[in-house]
């Protein structure tokens, strides 16, 4: 499948950077690296997770969080039963399980996205950092860092599509109920029927 038809949908709602000068529909590279990270871990998510039980996936761009920021990608991971569909976010949460994984994308400061993406442990299950991979060395050396604090860390090369996962930690729970379940509404939100839920 050809990478520039895959749909990544972002959540429509006020996006803070918007109000930035200069950023009316700009296209910045960070923005270019997120969207083809995006694409490239929408076609190999299966393979990279191929241990998991969790085999029906949806992915959003740029979900807000009310204090925790706005993730750049994130997907939600899920054991499904055919035909099977909730009658609320709750009820979905409860019986199937999702998994969240909140990325955080960075074309250099490696610290900032292992800062924000500590933060996404609040309603992601997991959080990862993404940076490129000719700049991934750097943050390597800090890579009991990232473990001590439970955030990813992801390389991801642009011109060649290769995603290394350099260390992912374990799903765990995420550290508020009522902000993940707001996180999961976002996603439902923004890719519409992706979701088993009205």
């Amino acid at each position: 499948m050809n990478s520039a038809t895959i749909e990544i949908p972002r959540f429509r709602f006020s996006e803070p950077r918007r109000n930035l000068p200069g950023r009316r529909g700009a296209t910045t590279a960070e923005d270019r690296f997120t969207i083809a990270f995006a694409r490239a871990y929408a076609r190999r998510a299966e393979s990279i997770h191929s241990g998991t039980t969790r085999k029906s996936m949806a992915f959003a761009r740029e979900i807000p969080v009310n204090g925790y920021g706005i993730a750049d990608l994130v997907a939600v991971a899920w054991r499904s039963v055919p035909g099977e569909r909730f009658e609320d976010i709750e009820s979905f949460a409860e019986v199937a399980q999702p998994c969240f994984r909140a990325f955080e994308c960075k074309l250099r400061e490696w610290r900032k996205a292992m800062s924000q993406a500590s933060r996404y442990r609040f309603f992601a299950n997991q959080s990862i950092a993404v940076i490129p991979s000719d700049i991934v060395d750097r943050a390597l050396l800090y890579l009991d860092t990232f473990r001590a604090i439970h955030v990813g860390l992801w390389s991801f090369c642009l011109t060649s599509g290769q995603i290394r996962a350099h260390y992912t930690p374990r799903a765990t729970k995420a550290k508020s109920d009522k902000y993940h379940l707001h996180a999961l509404a976002s996603v439902g939100k923004a890719a519409k029927q992706a979701l088993p839920i009205p």
